[in-house]
């Protein structure tokens, strides 16, 4: 079984033809035919049906199962390759909801790629619950989510939380310790931050009422808070990010949500030659944590105080 063989063989699946796949690795057709049958007498078992007069084929049960252990081996070849050509260079794959890679620890990342030029740092954005998944299948080697979830495979340690705080227009009516009931869901600029705010939100707006917009990322936010009626539930870091942009502030909410706690998570198994790396990464993570002035640690979660007034 060799690279070619599996190569043809995500081909064809892909395409859903001899002749595509032919096109696609610029080879002939009878040349992936050849190739798929020596992976499958390799394998022992058949991979496609063959169906007299179809040019569509069909994955058998057997092809259907060895589809993701081909995905699998194609990505470890390329690894492997990639070792070949820069021996002196290590990968560190980093996944993070949007607040923490555009927000939070894009100094962080800064600064340790600055002072560790030999680690390849690869960052991803995703939602928690993908996180998880690719930190336990080792695609990522460190998440950085806002809920934990339990995995056998996985360890997750709170990190650091942030208070939610009322964010609008500095010339808004909107004041400090505002009242939930003084706020309408129709000038609200939503953004779901996960299951815990959710349910804060549902119990003082009702579900079924609709916000004026609702987006996905912090970086967002902004765009639509342009009018003095508008207002959002944002974390520290985000507000501090975006405030500047359209004269923003932001007000502690009475009976606010909870704060936000950010967990990372890593895999009790890591792969063993990221593991020196993971480490190096979280000393410099704990650093920057305890003393970067933008993060929320614990005297400013519960202080109360606003970042920015008048």
């Amino acid at each position: 079984m060799n690279f070619e063989q599996i190569e043809t063989f995500l081909a064809v699946v892909n395409g859903g033809t001899i002749s595509s796949a032919a096109d696609s690795l610029y080879v002939s057709q009878s040349t992936i035919s050849t190739r798929i049958m020596q992976l499958e007498n390799e394998l022992g078992v058949k991979l496609f049906l063959r169906q007299q007069g179809h040019r569509n084929v069909e994955l058998t049960s057997h092809g259907e199962m060895f589809v993701p252990i081909a995905n699998e081996w194609i990505t470890l070849f390329r690894e492997t390759m990639t070792l070949k050509a820069e021996p002196d260079s290590r990968k560190l794959a980093i996944a993070s909801v949007d607040a923490v890679n555009n927000y939070t620890f894009t100094e962080l990342y800064r600064k340790f790629v600055r002072q560790y030029p030999d680690i390849r740092l690869e960052l991803n954005t995703h939602h928690s619950n993908e996180i998880h998944k690719l930190v336990e299948n080792k695609t990522a080697d460190i998440g950085f989510v806002y809920s934990s979830a339990s995995y056998p495979s996985l360890i997750s340690v709170p990190v650091y939380r942030e208070l939610m705080y009322l964010v609008c227009r500095r010339d808004s009516s909107y004041h400090e310790d505002i009242a939930c009931s003084e706020l309408d869901i129709r000038n609200e600029v939503f953004l779901n931050w996960g299951p815990d705010y959710k349910r804060w939100h549902d119990a003082h707006w009702s579900p079924f009422q609709s916000p004026f917009i609702t987006v996905n990322t912090g970086s967002m936010l902004q765009h639509y808070l342009d009018d003095p009626e508008h207002w959002a539930v944002a974390p520290k870091s985000v507000i501090q990010a975006i405030h500047k942009e359209r004269d923003l502030v932001c007000h502690t909410i009475k009976d606010g949500p909870s704060p936000r706690i950010c967990y990372k998570i890593t895999h009790r198994y890591p792969v063993p030659t990221r593991a020196s790396a993971i480490r190096q990464f979280e000393k410099e993570m704990q650093d920057f944590v305890q003393n970067d002035s933008s993060i929320c640690i614990y005297e400013d979660w519960m202080s109360g105080t606003n970042i920015f007034h008048e």
